[in-house]
């Protein structure tokens, strides 16, 4: 199992989009990715989109939420934007979804 992963910037912003499922097979992949962005980036957003990620699991989710305390802690802002029905399933039962997921209309 793999995961691919795109980083696009946008202004200020730079756009995390991982391509795959983000499991304990793949999560080391996520972690690295997004621990270079916070540490090196000036870019003070950081949105991970997750329109391609089929399946998220507790390992993942640890990653995200660590990722988004270590953000918040250089003074940025780190969310996940389209999840898809399954991950967003995965972050409701968790408690997360209101925390994690920022919806792009409401901006």
């Amino acid at each position: 199992m793999s995961l691919e992963y795109r980083i696009e910037r946008h202004g200020d912003s730079i756009t995390v989009v991982p391509e795959g499922d983000i499991s304990l097979e793949t999560v080391d992949v996520l972690r690295e990715v997004l621990r270079g962005i916070v540490d090196s980036q000036t870019a003070p957003h950081i949105e991970v989109d997750m329109r391609s990620v089929g399946f998220l699991d507790s390992s993942g989710i640890g990653v995200l939420v660590a990722a988004q305390r270590a953000a918040a802690a250089r003074d940025k802002t780190l969310f996940l934007t389209q999840p898809t029905p399954t991950v967003r399933m995965v972050l409701e039962i968790a408690h997360l979804d209101g925390i994690l997921v920022r919806d792009p209309a409401v901006d």
